[in-house]
């Protein structure tokens, strides 16, 4: 997959420090984005982007590449958490 691409991902997300899942496309189905373009967080920019379809790995996301010293606006994600994803690359 490279920039520019339409990634089609299946995921699960969890906070590093406890386990507990916040988001996942388990029953909502996969999440689709364009690669490189800054829709989603920057560790999913980079982690997806050397996936080949088909794939599956464990993006372990520092706050820093996920949401930061804010968290989410959601609240589900608090200020400088460290995540974890269990991504599949379904589609480019």
């Amino acid at each position: 997959a490279s920039d520019g691409c339409v990634a089609t991902v299946n995921y699960e997300g969890r906070l590093m420090s406890s386990g507990r899942v916040f988001d996942s496309s388990k029953g909502k189905g996969p999440i689709k984005f364009v690669l490189g373009e800054g829709s989603v967080i920057p560790a999913w920019d980079e982690g997806i982007a050397s996936m080949s379809v088909g794939g599956k790995r464990v993006l372990r996301c520092p706050a820093a590449l996920a949401y930061g010293e804010f968290g989410s606006g959601s609240g589900m994600i608090p200020p400088n958490a460290d995540l974890e994803f269990d991504c599949e690359l379904v589609n480019v």
